[in-house]
């Protein structure tokens, strides 16, 4: 984008689509002061909705128009919240006819607005029937895939749209169509882009507000509201409501894209917007709000069941990754050097990380499997990481030609690094190298992206697409993007390799550097951040319990604990925060439990405690007092953090292994009924 077209789109972003100071006439809405008392101004169509003129609502009290029974629960509601908490069905007597209206109403800081759209009443008998039959189709879908295609023919049949699809965001906020039902009569956009430009921030926003945007026909005027407001007072706010007017460049845009009435539901993600459902018409589309409610129900559900299609993918991956680092800590001695370790594991990285090569860069040695740069270029990379990325996390790039790194070292041919520190030496870390090779990428745009501006009266303007034919764009020397999850088991593993090379050379070097074996030892052992003992000592543990247990008999509990919600303390306060939290759980955890007691850090927001002599109900009853202690405990602008805890008791012919695999069932028993919980083998 150049800086012109940056300009004028900054100044679009910056359009107030939120109090446009009119509505759709798909209904009429009444702007009262805050006791309910007195009508500030209503839409100018209220005489064609309700049969009475603009002077008469205004002279009249909103009680006087619409009843002081609905005044008085609106009255009541409002009070102590910002919007109804659902919408009203009202009926009444206009023109000698019965009719039905929905009702929602909000405030707008000393103002309450109230919009009322039209019901049909016979759409209520046929439409239970027909988004259950939806319902369950959608709750049927085993793939994400299935499971998009499922709803979009599901909205299409309910609403009759011509066309109806869903576009995920991207991390720029580009839109790509992921499934589609449309009608032989109009384009299909499936697997086509659309700019960031068409949903600016500011209706981003509009849509964690208002998840539902209704244009019935976007071929009418607005309907101002009256009389208008004095240009000092502060403009309406319209965000929570369905009857809004729409921007000016939105109707251009749809009358480009030929459309003349639409629907979108916001789809959510953990943290923003994962993406929308859009829904088209080649002509004005009044839905009733039963029906615009019911689509809204099936997105809703369908965002539910994308949830759970999502964990069970991560929970899928997790395990790969637990799979991994079990395998690297049982070769914790069994290697000679590095190159060895990488030969043994390197293909499982591979694939576990979709990467193409990596590499270990440990005393001033590259060593390396699959596709990577030459040997020189892997050591000036680590020297540059070492130079210009000084914190503990990971580096990477999915464009490593657009990053300062390319401009020092040869990587032609390479689009993604994902570099992991390993802390093995006081003056210089080693890296665990991940690369991607470049993949030539084709985005199909819908319309051409250098189009989005036009000159009018020697100036030029920014303006929405007005051809929407496909247009594709070629992107070179980039690879897929790091996935998040992909970045945390990196860490994870990094963490393991280090542990694993330090204890190679401990074992190594213990006769002849004390000093050294010293601290290598304590880093082996102990957590950095916690202070605890780490993944591998707990370990050790662990296999000194079950051995005494088999010689004497005495019984051994392991309690598995994961912090709930970790990912959104990050996410919300940021990893430091994380990283305070994880270092007053072990603090809170050691001063519960008993002398006998040892607690570990299993990796990332898990902890492990190996309860020596302890039945499964001591152990049952340590693990409350302990998820107790910690729901007690101020993490300051955290809040509260809660535990879900799986117990498992040694039985005879139990490996580590198998004893830490029932404690990892019952946690994810745990996690599954609801979090902050304590679940142990028998509940399973």
């Amino acid at each position: 984008m150049t800086p012109e077209l940056a300009a004028l789109q900054a100044q679009c972003n910056r359009e107030a689509v939120h109090t446009p100071g009119a509505i759709q006439p798909a209904g009429c809405l009444f702007h009262l002061d805050h006791a309910l008392t007195t009508t500030i101004q209503v839409s100018a169509n209220i005489g064609q909705i309700l049969g009475v003129s603009v002077t008469q609502a205004l002279d009249a009290t909103p009680s006087g128009l619409l009843g002081a029974r609905l005044i008085n629960r609106l009255r009541r509601e409002l009070q102590a919240n910002e919007r109804l908490s659902g919408s009203l069905l009202i009926s009444r007597q206009i023109e000698g006819h019965r009719r039905r209206f929905r009702v929602i109403a909000y405030r707008h800081q000393q103002r309450v607005v109230i919009e009322l759209e039209p019901v049909r009443s016979v759409e209520e008998l046929r439409l239970l029937p027909a988004v259950n039959e939806r319902l369950a189709r959608i709750a049927g879908a085993e793939t994400t895939d299935s499971l998009l295609q499922a709803l979009v023919q599901a909205v299409r049949s309910l609403t009759g749209h011509d066309r109806v699809m869903v576009y995920r965001f991207d991390a720029d906020w580009h839109g790509t169509v992921v499934a589609e039902s449309r009608s032989e009569q109009v384009f299909g956009y499936l697997g086509h882009s659309f700019p960031a430009s068409d949903i600016p921030p500011q209706v981003r926003a509009l849509y964690r507000i208002n998840p539902v945007r209704s244009i019935p026909d976007a071929t009418v005027a607005a309907v101002p509201l009256v009389p208008a407001m004095d240009t000092s007072a502060e403009p309406l706010d319209l965000s929570p409501g369905v009857l809004r007017a729409v921007s000016p460049m939105h109707l251009r845009y749809l009358h480009n894209m030929g459309v003349k009435s639409a629907l979108s539901i916001a789809i959510p993600g953990d943290q923003d917007l994962w993406g929308l459902l859009a829904c088209h018409g080649l002509e004005p589309l009044a839905l009733s709000p039963l029906v615009r409610d019911a689509v809204y129900t099936l997105v809703h559900m369908a965002t539910q069941r994308l949830f759970l299609l999502q964990a069970r993918d991560e929970t899928a991956y997790l395990r790969r990754v637990q799979d991994c680092r079990e395998l690297l800590a049982d070769d914790q001695l069994g290697f000679q050097d590095p190159l060895e370790l990488l030969q043994r594991r390197g293909q499982e990285w591979l694939t576990l990380f979709s990467a193409s090569g990596v590499a270990l860069l440990h005393h001033g040695q590259a060593y390396s499997t699959g596709l990577v740069p030459e040997n020189n270029a892997l050591l000036r990379t680590g020297r540059w990481l070492n130079t210009h990325h000084q914190g503990c996390g990971i580096w990477c790039s999915q464009h490593l030609a657009g990053t300062p790194l390319a401009t020092e070292v040869e990587l032609t041919g390479y689009g993604g690094l994902l570099a992991v520190p390993l802390p093995l030496e006081a003056a210089q870390r080693g890296w665990l190298l991940l690369f991607r090779v470049e993949r030539l990428k084709n985005y199909r745009w819908a319309g051409r992206l250098d189009a989005l501006s036009h000159f009018e009266n020697g100036q030029r303007l920014l303006s929405p697409l007005r051809s929407f034919e496909t247009w594709v764009e070629e992107v070179q020397e980039q690879s897929e993007p790091w996935l998040l999850r992909e970045q945390r088991a990196a860490l994870d593993i990094g963490e393991d390799v280090t542990v694993a090379i330090l204890v190679k050379a401990i074992s190594d070097l213990n006769a002849r550097l004390t000093q050294v074996n010293r601290r290598l030892e304590g880093i082996a052992t102990t957590d950095a951040l916690t202070q605890i003992w780490n993944r591998y000592r707990i370990e050790q543990a662990i296999e000194h319990d079950i051995s005494l247990a088999v010689r004497v008999g005495r019984p051994s509990a392991l309690l598995l604990l994961d912090v709930d919600f970790f990912k959104r303390i990050n996410d919300h306060h940021g990893h430091e925060a994380g990283d305070a939290v994880l270092v007053t759980l072990a603090a809170v955890i050691n001063q519960t439990l008993r002398d006998s007691d040892y607690l570990g850090r299993w990796g990332g927001e898990e902890f492990v405690i190996l309860a020596s002599g302890c039945s499964l109900a001591d152990a049952r009853t340590l693990a409350e007092r302990i998820r107790q202690a910690v729901g007690a405990t101020d993490f300051g602008s955290v809040g509260t953090v809660t535990l879900s805890i799986g117990v498992s008791l040694w039985r005879p012919g139990d490996s580590r292994k198998s004893l830490v695999t029932r404690a990892d069932m019952a946690m994810y028993a745990a996690k599954q009924a609801g979090r902050n919980r304590v679940m142990t083998e028998e509940d399973l």
